[in-house]
């Protein structure tokens, strides 16, 4: 048995349902699917031919995860996505809807960096990203693998640092990492000029630009947002940030209800790369966020196409699809 009960077991017949269910409700072909999900095209046959096996199809599927694969589907083609995980329920526990954000997304980044010949996966934090480093279990990918901090990771609690997470899935890999050794936000524009002026920094951050994968936090801009927890962020400043109409994060970048960076020097005191970065195409952006106070951000991050992969739960899933 896997972490939490999950069994590798579960996360096979759940991959056999999402294939079974692009093939004969969706109308895919096996190319098709094997693009979709990263996968080859012989390996989708088999997983159908288990699907029949197994008996999770006749005419119709018998997995209750096939009404969260409608639900993908929607968000694809609502928000226009390159790929959406939904999880089951609606749980109001931050904890364990981050862990179970996180045991759905940690696979599908698995595969994703399996079928790449080479790669450069950047690392964002977050109070759910911390949770990958947990139920990712990808095979020693030794020279395959790049991985690299997306923003500044040095903070004064080291219990909560995020290099932590992204240190322990470089292991798992067998691949090198580099973190952007400074402050995710410096205390003045002057400190964070000088920070990004060294010369490991400035060449950290250009490796992270050029990120084929991006795994990302959508944060919310209240007291439980983890820039104000691990002392980024003051309380006036969050105040400011809530009057100019800031509804969300990424990587310190705040932004409003449709998507547009807020006006404020804290941007120029921000450490990592430019938001910008992330809409370009050839990227895959996975963003990971749920919850009841993170859907205002959520859809102002699908709306500016910051994240072209969504992983969330299945009640944020259905309050994002109802404004239409």
């Amino acid at each position: 048995m896997g972490r939490n009960g999950a069994s590798t077991q579960d996360f096979e017949r759940d991959l056999i349902t999402r294939v079974a269910w692009l093939y004969y409700k969706g109308k895919l072909t096996q190319a098709e699917i094997g693009d979709k999900i990263s996968l080859s095209r012989q390996k989708v046959q088999r997983l159908l031919e288990k699907a029949r096996d197994l008996e999770v199809i006749r005419f119709t599927l018998k997995h209750p995860q096939a009404n969260l694969l409608g639900i993908e589907e929607e968000m694809v083609r609502h928000f226009g996505l390159l790929d959406a995980i939904v999880v089951p329920g609606s749980s109001t526990d931050v904890e364990e809807r981050g862990r179970s954000l996180a045991q759905a997304g940690a696979p599908y980044l698995e595969r994703l960096l399996s079928e790449r010949k080479r790669c450069v996966l950047g690392m964002g934090w977050g109070n759910t990203t911390a949770y990958f480093a947990e139920y990712f279990e990808a095979q020693r990918e030794h020279g395959k693998i790049t991985i690299v901090s997306l923003i500044g990771n040095l903070m004064t609690n080291v219990s909560m640092n995020p290099y932590i997470s992204a240190e322990r899935i470089a292991e798992k890999l067998d691949a090198p990492f580099y973190n952007i050794w400074a402050p995710a936000i410096a205390h003045s524009k002057q400190r964070a000029e000088v920070f990004r002026s060294e010369p490991w920094i400035e060449e950290t951050i250009n490796l992270a630009m050029s990120s084929d994968i991006m795994l990302v936090s959508i944060g919310e801009v209240s007291n439980r947002a983890s820039l104000f927890k691990m002392g980024y962020l003051t309380n006036a400043e969050l105040e400011r940030l809530i009057e100019k109409g800031a509804v969300g994060d990424i990587l310190g970048r705040f932004f409003d209800a449709n998507g547009e960076l807020v006006t404020d020097e804290i941007h120029d005191r921000v450490i990592g790369i430019p938001i910008g970065v992330l809409k370009e195409e050839k990227r895959t952006v996975i963003g990971v966020a749920g919850g009841a106070s993170k859907i205002e951000a959520i859809r102002a991050a699908v709306k500016q196409n910051y994240v072209n992969v969504l992983v969330t739960d299945e009640w944020s899933a259905t309050e994002l699809l109802k404004v239409r």
